[in-house]
């Protein structure tokens, strides 16, 4: 078991090596469950209130994590709490924390029904010895990468065991974040924003070049037998443009090949029209990866969309490299560039400031694993695995 004093140098080690608001610790020994819970060692507060917390299993952060044996990710306290729940979480309000992850370390050296090196996600509350806490008090400071970087480090610096598979949500049910409030406000919001999108496209484009060819056509009654031929073949040109953008706003929406073909055809056929759009070269290494399900191949081409514009809109980069692949029961899709970069702890927000939390709750959803790597000047990767067989 963590004494006092190495709880404190953990608490003070996590806030000061990734930058944070606050970081507590709060140290468990063999627990009963009618053992209350508090947080013992803290650094970075702003009053003694937390000294005055006592949460049974179940209850507020500590609590919750405790009872589940599984990290917990908080985006921000106003989008993912209720505020008719807010009392339940009394360290927040102590501390004025907007988002924050929390996670257990576990003791599995007693285990004997674990097998050779044991399995973290199997932990039980009577293997927790610590639960780590590290906040901001600024909204959407954390990510899942976040969460794992955080997890490894605590692991590293105490010799215990990060507990738990992926991560719960105030609001999920079995951790899922689409079950999050803020995830399903986020859905609603893209889908009005999506349609705004598709109505001033429909108004300010082709509403107005189908309104040019009415205009020719009227003039037409007026004008003599060659001015006439003339004005009509100007307008079927016009009509012709009119189908190209109905057909640019349909692909745009869902690109008939990814139905008929497939994934790697849609991909394929998508980084053609990014590679005349953007004048970027994309070097494509994209495969066959078999019968997917509807969701997985929803999922991975709108992260491929998503990535590769954020890579031709903001990386100042040359080219691109596509690799969609499978194997075994896993498809990979990586969208890479090599240009300005940026840094994953404080990325700037551009466009909507969506499209990662977008990436990352499709991910989710699916159970797979979402990787962003970038550095300053060298360049972006996002890489994706989910199930082939899996579905929301």
């Amino acid at each position: 078991m963590l004494s006092y004093d190495e709880g404190v140098r953990l608490a003070t080690l996590l806030r000061e090596e990734f930058g944070l608001d606050f970081a507590a610790v709060s140290l468990l020994g063999e627990l009963d469950n009618e053992r209350t819970l508090t947080w013992n060692c803290v650094a970075g507060n702003t009053n003694d209130r937390y000294k005055r917390i006592f949460l049974p299993d179940g209850v507020g952060v500590l609590g919750m994590v405790y009872s589940a044996c599984r990290p917990l990710l908080v985006g921000s306290v106003e989008d993912d709490i209720a505020r008719e729940d807010l009392f339940r979480y009394p360290i927040i309000a102590a501390e004025g924390l907007e988002s924050l992850v929390a996670f257990p370390l576990a003791d599995l050296s007693g285990r004997d029904d674990l097998g050779s090196g044991g399995d973290a996600g199997t932990a039980r509350p009577r293997d927790i010895r610590a639960i780590c806490l590290c906040a901001s008090r600024s909204p959407q400071a954390f990510c899942p990468e976040d969460l794992v970087r955080l997890r490894s480090r605590a692991a590293q610096a105490t010799g215990l065991v990060a507990a738990g598979r992926g991560y719960m949500t105030p609001g999920s049910q079995g951790g899922r974040a689409a079950d999050s409030p803020t995830v399903a406000h986020r859905v609603i919001r893209a889908q009005e924003d999506e349609r705004k999108r598709i109505a001033r496209e429909l108004h300010d484009g082709l509403a107005q070049e189908l309104l040019l060819v009415q205009i020719e056509l009227r003039k037409s009654k007026y004008l003599g037998p060659q001015e006439k031929d003339a004005a009509i073949d100007e307008a079927s040109e016009r009509l012709r443009q009119c189908m190209r953008h109905i057909s640019s706003i349909t692909a745009d929406l869902r690109p008939e090949s990814l139905d008929e073909l497939g994934l790697a055809a849609a991909i394929s056929a998508h980084c053609v029209q990014v590679q005349r759009g953007f004048g970027v070269r994309v070097d494509r290494d994209v495969r066959d990866v078999g019968s997917l399900s509807s969701d997985v191949m929803t999922a991975l081409y709108r992260i491929y969309q998503e990535a590769i514009s954020n890579a031709c809109k903001y990386s100042r980069s040359d080219s691109v490299s596509v690799l969609l692949r499978r194997t075994g029961d896993e498809v990979e899709l990586v969208v890479r560039d090599f240009g300005v970069g940026f840094d994953p702890g404080a990325p700037t927000v551009r466009g909507g400031g969506l499209g990662l939390l977008g990436m990352r709750e499709r991910v989710d959803a699916l159970g797979g694993t979402l990787t962003i790597e970038s550095r300053l000047g060298a360049g972006t990767e996002v890489r994706v695995r989910v199930d082939a067989e899996g579905g929301i």
